[in-house]
């Protein structure tokens, strides 16, 4: 039963194509076109795996997937690794102060989509994905109480990778602290992450934020970049900034849009050796990690479940990391 189950998974996330395709470094959710799964009720997954006799050893299992035989189409990127580092909420109903058996583990958390916080479980994810296949790896429950930051459960996840080949850590502006950054050079990563705005750049030892820094900079001293469908004004920063002493730093502006503090668009790259467009096209793969959580939750139900006690990390880990996304 077990096995038809994630068969079953596996199929499903594996007919899903294109849901990045040149959409430049950000995509859009809404473009996602609609699929043809069989619709089950709430609870068959909660049932599932409460009465299935599978354990917590089990589910501990490292995933299945050596990352080195991750295959790409193009001979000339066919040693690139992505590695994507994210989170997502799944959402709960808040239960009344007389609830006995509320959902164990839900907090408020912060949604950057609702702008708003909602209660729930917030997931922090890995995604190990190449130019054409994308495998979520593993995940950790982010708990309040339990005193760990999202940023040293990712430090504890990349920790369980063990891969021979070069490597780019891909990840939004909210994660790339100095100390998972350092976390990721020690173990022979790169890092591709977008910055905020408020970033020290240390241009001639000045210490000034980005968005200062791109108040001087005017069209002529950019280039065009295209990326997917969309063009970018870019301009190349080399040096240090807060946390390290040599990187690569590309404001970008959409070419159609004012090169205004409100467009600019900041992507850290540990990689000086990376062309602009490489760098740009390489963040891009990011959006794999969106795709996955949006048809995990649309189609596979991933916070449709309902358990009340502590095997609720199980039933994701049995279910949810043993999905493998294939575009291509």
């Amino acid at each position: 039963m077990g096995a038809l189950f994630l068969e079953t998974c596996y199929e499903a996330s594996c007919s899903y194509r294109g849901c990045h395709d040149h959409q430049g470094l950000f995509g859009n959710t809404n473009r996602f076109t609609s699929w043809e799964f069989s619709s089950e009720h709430r609870t068959t997954l909660s049932h599932f795996f409460t009465k299935s006799p599978w354990g917590r050893d089990i589910a501990s299992q490292t995933p299945a997937m050596d990352a080195s035989s991750c295959r790409t189409d193009r001979q000339t990127e066919k040693s690139t690794l992505f590695v994507s580092i994210d989170d997502t909420i799944c959402q709960k109903t808040k239960p009344s102060s007389r609830a006995t058996h509320a959902i164990q583990g839900c907090d408020w958390h912060y949604s950057h989509t609702e702008k708003k916080s909602i209660w729930g479980h917030s997931l922090v994810w890995l995604m190990v994905h190449t130019m054409t296949q994308a495998f979520p790896f593993v995940f950790r429950l982010y708990d309040k109480e339990a005193g760990k930051s999202k940023g040293e459960l990712a430090i504890e996840m990349l920790s369980s990778l063990d891969v021979h080949r070069p490597v780019y850590v891909l990840m939004d502006s909210w994660y790339p602290s100095q100390t998972l950054v350092e976390a990721c050079l020690k173990k022979g990563f790169h890092v591709i992450a977008m910055l905020k705005a408020n970033r020290l750049l240390y241009p001639k030892g000045i210490a000034v934020q980005v968005r200062e820094f791109a108040r001087y900079i005017e069209p002529k001293d950019t280039h065009l970049v295209t990326v997917g469908e969309e063009r970018y004004r870019v301009y190349r920063y080399e040096g240090s900034l807060k946390g390290l002493d040599d990187a690569v730093v590309l404001l970008a502006w959409k070419a159609d849009q004012p090169m205004t503090s409100e467009h600019l668009h900041c992507v850290l790259s540990t990689d000086r050796d990376l062309s602009d467009e490489e760098i740009l096209r390489y963040y891009a793969q990011r959006w794999s990690i969106e795709c996955f959580f949006r048809q995990a939750k649309d189609q596979l139900k991933l916070d449709g479940y309902r358990v009340r006690a502590s095997c609720g990390e199980t039933v994701l880990d049995l279910g949810a990391t043993r999905l493998c996304v294939q575009y291509g």
